[in-house]
C-alpha cells in the first residue's frame, strides 16, 4: 500500500502536470484565438488633446483590422507627469498578455538616466512595438516678440511656455536657456501644448519649443503666415522647410557638448513610440510588431493621415529597443555634460 507521503508527492505532482499542460495550451493559442472577442486598450499619456492623443487615436482607429481576431481596440488616456504615470503604470500594473500597450513623451528617456531614483524606469526593459515617426524639434517666438534670431536672446526678457520638466519641450528650452540664462524664464504647468499655443497668441508668453509635426498639424498656418520666428531646430540636418535656420550642432564648439546634445535629442527618432509593459509573453509582442509594420502600409491608414496632415516615418520595434538601449548606455562623461544643460 502507498504511504500517505507517497499519495501526497503523487497528486503534487498531478497537479504540476495539469499545469504544464494548460501553460502548454495557453502557448500554443495563436494571436487570433487569444484576439477574438477581446477589447484592447490602447493607452496614451496625455488627455484628450494634443498631438500625441490624435496620434494615438488614429493608430487605434486602424491597428485592430490588423491584429489576428480583429479585436475592439478602445483609447484610454491616463495623463499625469508628461506621460510618466501611464509608464510607470505599464511598468508595474498593466497585463502582460497584449491586451494594454500605448504610447507616451519619449522626452522621459533621458530623463530616465538623469534622474534614474526620480523617474524609476528602464525604457529597455519594455516590449517596444514600433514608432509612427521619427522628430525634429523647433525652438520658436512669436513674432510680434521682437526676436528672430538666437543673437537677440540676450535683448530683452522672454517667457517660455512648458507643460512640465518630464516633457521633450522642458529639454529643448533648457538647452536654448544655456544661450541666455539672464532673459529666458521658462512657464509650466499647461496640460497640454494646445493650451501653450493659446497662451501665445494671448501674449501671455512669447515662445515655445515643439515639434514640427505639433505644429504642422495643429497650426500649420504659424510658420507660412509668418507668425512664429523659428530660432534654432535640434537635428544633424535641417527640416525641408527651415534652410536658413540653423541646427544645435552648428552653434556649439565643443564635440563632448555635440555628444551630450545628442543624448538628449536621441529620442526623437522614435517620436511616437508605442510599447508593451515589461515581460510581455514574446508571442504577444512579434503578434502586435506586425500588426504595427502592416497598419504603417495600410493605404487605408495612410490616406486618412495625410488627410489629418500626420506625418508618418515609422520605426520598427525591433529598432527602436536599440535606440533605448543607446540612450541608456551612453557613456557617463556625456550623461554629466547634459545634465548642465539641464541645470
Amino acid at each position: 500500500m502507498m504511504s500517505c507521503k507517497k499519495v501526497a508527492l503523487s497528486r503534487v505532482a498531478a497537479l504540476a502536470g495539469f499545469a504544464c499542460l494548460a501553460a502548454s495550451g495557453a502557448q500554443a493559442q495563436s494571436g487570433a484565438e487569444f484576439y477574438a472577442g477581446k477589447t484592447v486598450q490602447f493607452m496614451v499619456g496625455y488627455p484628450p488633446s494634443g498631438a500625441f492623443d490624435a496620434y494615438t487615436r488614429v493608430a487605434a482607429r486602424f491597428i485592430g483590422k490588423h491584429i489576428p481576431g480583429a479585436p475592439t481596440v478602445i483609447v484610454q488616456n491616463m495623463p499625469g507627469a508628461s506621460s510618466l504615470q501611464f509608464v510607470r503604470y505599464l511598468q508595474a500594473q498593466a497585463p502582460k498578455d497584449g491586451t494594454q500597450f500605448g504610447m507616451f513623451n519619449r522626452g522621459l528617456m533621458p530623463k530616465s538616466v538623469l534622474e534614474p531614483k526620480e523617474t524609476g524606469v528602464d525604457f529597455t526593459k519594455f516590449a517596444w512595438i514600433g514608432s509612427m515617426n521619427s522628430e525634429l524639434a523647433i525652438c520658436y517666438m512669436w513674432a510680434g516678440a521682437g526676436v528672430g534670431a538666437m543673437a537677440d536672446l540676450k535683448k530683452r526678457p522672454l517667457t517660455l511656455g512648458d507643460t512640465s520638466k518630464n516633457s521633450g519641450g522642458y529639454i529643448y528650452t533648457s538647452i536654448l536657456r544655456s544661450f541666455a540664462p539672464e532673459t529666458i524664464k521658462l512657464v509650466m504647468g499647461y496640460a497640454t501644448t494646445g493650451h501653450i499655443w493659446l497662451a501665445i497668441e494671448r501674449g501671455e508668453v512669447d515662445g515655445n519649443c515643439t515639434l514640427m509635426t505639433s505644429l504642422e498639424s495643429q497650426k500649420p498656418e504659424w510658420l507660412p503666415q509668418k507668425k512664429i520666428l523659428p530660432l534654432v531646430q535640434f537635428s544633424e540636418t535641417k527640416h525641408k522647410d527651415l534652410p536658413n535656420v540653423p541646427t544645435i550642432f552648428e552653434l556649439l564648439d565643443s564635440d563632448t557638448q555635440k555628444q551630450a546634445i545628442n543624448f538628449l535629442i536621441a529620442s526623437e527618432a522614435i517620436g511616437r513610440p508605442i510599447v508593451g509593459p515589461p515581460g510581455m509573453r514574446e508571442d504577444r509582442l512579434a503578434t502586435l510588431r506586425k500588426a504595427f509594420n502592416d497598419m504603417m502600409k495600410d493605404p487605408e491608414f495612410l490616406d486618412y493621415a495625410q488627410k489629418a496632415k500626420m506625418d508618418m516615418d515609422p520605426v520598427t520595434g525591433e529598432k527602436a529597443a536599440e535606440i533605448a538601449a543607446a540612450i541608456q548606455n551612453t557613456p557617463a562623461a556625456a550623461v554629466e555634460i547634459a545634465r548642465k544643460f539641464m541645470d
